[in-house]
């Protein structure tokens, strides 16, 4: 009967003298860790340095596209300049023609002559629209709205993966909590199995004590080796979600710690003016309204100016002008309006106007869902810190009662069932008490997620 208790104590050291040596991970390694080195997050990150990128007055202007459009055109902030130099219909550089004439006269024929010519016509060209209806300050505008946009994206990309990460964090303390209990009421079992033994020896138990004790000493070490495997499969997603290999192993904390109290006055009021999906919807609403002034500038005409510098330079070989060369430059102002172009921009304006009342629907559903997430949130907080209290109380009046039914059991007071029944309510009051601490924190940090404070 020692024998199996002997193997579990080993164990157990062996269990701890590993668990020594393993890294401490703290909540604020969680947090820097999923910041720093989470796929989504990087590549959100990404998304960020994109929009910054394209945030620039040289993408400013569409020409006389239909707006909306970032991409470099005739009009914009910038003028256009380009330099050319031939073309396919007049190529720059050596022509060679072979001529054959016939005359009347055989003695004036030509046969096979080489003709060659040289033509150079390069050029300079410079075009800016200094006015375009005003659409290049509006897609400047809805540059840095997009910038701002892809900001928020990116923190509710951190607020997702934080909130995943410490779930999976807290869950294994949780667990780790009750494994701790088991391991209790392990050696208790243990104990009982011994003093099983020495009551049938004695000749004042039964074999049916010994049995059963064994039979529940066997259930809790699978109960603590079901336990394992879920502490297990959470670190395993930890590691999956700080971009560490699957097999890194890790301690937590044994305790977890609440650090705010619910109070939802003025959690209402952070949740509209900080929630990140709120934010995001609207400023979706600020870029559809910047959309609808470019589309409308289309409507007016656009004026600038333009200048060029050429020289032309052509020579042949026979003929009676044998050179041509000209070279100058021309500068002026230039404008153009489209007064009709397929009803394309008018379609484009209520297009407009009906994506922007949908996306101003989308941010009264998005005020009233992250609303209602907030004060599910607040309640749920409220009420699992209410429920801590009840069960920590529960595991003292377990505690209790187990030192009274295990003195009732040794004293021969009570049979086994008895004192079993006693140790079950203990370890299911260690159950509920480490659910309890778990529930509560992910409803806190829901909470503090409706309001936009997770991330901070």
């Amino acid at each position: 009967m020692k024998k199996p208790y002997s193997i579990i104590v080993i164990c157990i050291c062996l269990v701890a003298s590993l668990a020594k040596g393993q890294e401490l991970l703290k909540v604020e390694d969680v947090i820097k860790l999923a910041i720093e080195s989470n796929f989504d997050v990087q590549i959100a990150k990404n998304n960020i340095q994109v929009a910054k990128n394209n945030n620039n007055i040289g993408l400013v202007g569409g020409g006389q596209s239909t707006g909306g459009t970032v991409s470099g055109g005739s009009t914009g902030m910038l003028p256009q300049i380009s330099i050319s130099a031939g073309s396919p219909q007049s190529p720059l550089g050596v022509g060679q023609t072979i001529s054959t004439l016939g005359y009347s006269n055989p003695a004036l024929n030509v046969n096979q002559q080489k003709l060659i010519s040289t033509s150079y016509a390069p050029s300079i060209v410079g075009t800016w629209y200094f006015f375009d209806g005003l659409k290049m300050f509006a897609t400047k505008k809805k540059l840095n709205r997009n910038e701002e946009l892809t900001n928020i994206q990116y923190r509710i990309t951190v607020e997702t993966t934080l909130l995943n990460a410490l779930t999976a964090y807290y869950q294994m303390i949780s667990i780790q909590q009750y494994i701790k209990s088991l391991k209790m009421s392990l050696a208790l079992g243990d104990d009982q199995k011994k003093l099983a033994a020495q009551k049938m020896s004695a000749g004042s138990g039964s074999n049916v004590d010994v049995l059963q004790t064994q039979i529940d000493f066997n259930n809790i070490q699978v109960q603590i080796i079901q336990q394992q495997n879920l502490l297990n499969d959470q670190r395993i997603i930890l590691n999956n979600l700080l971009k560490r290999s699957p097999d890194v192993e890790f301690m937590v904390p044994d305790t977890i710690i609440t650090q705010t109290k619910p109070e939802y006055a003025t959690a209402l009021e952070n949740t509209d003016k900080n929630n990140n999906s709120i934010l995001a919807n609207r400023k979706t609403i600020e870029i559809d309204e910047l959309g609808l002034k470019e589309y409308k500038a289309n409507r007016m005409p656009k004026i600038g100016v333009t200048g060029n510098y050429t020289y032309q330079r052509l020579t042949n070989d026979i003929g009676l002008q044998r050179l041509n060369q000209n070279y100058g430059f021309n500068a002026g102002f230039i404008c153009s309006w489209t007064l009709l172009n397929n009803l394309t921009t008018h379609t484009a304006i209520k297009n407009q106007t009906v994506l922007l009342n949908s996306d101003n629907l989308r941010l009264e559903a998005s005020r009233l869902q992250e609303k209602a997430n907030l004060y599910q949130a607040f309640l749920s907080f409220q009420n699992n810190l209410n429920i801590i209290e009840i069960e920590k109380q529960s595991v003292d009046l377990a505690n209790q009662n187990l030192t009274i039914a295990a003195m009732r059991f040794k004293q021969g007071l009570s049979n086994y069932i008895e004192y079993r029944t006693v140790q079950q309510s203990y370890e299911d009051a260690q159950y509920r008490l480490s659910q309890a601490a778990f529930n509560t924190k992910i409803s806190e940090l829901n909470y503090l997620k409706a309001q936009g404070l997770l991330v901070h």
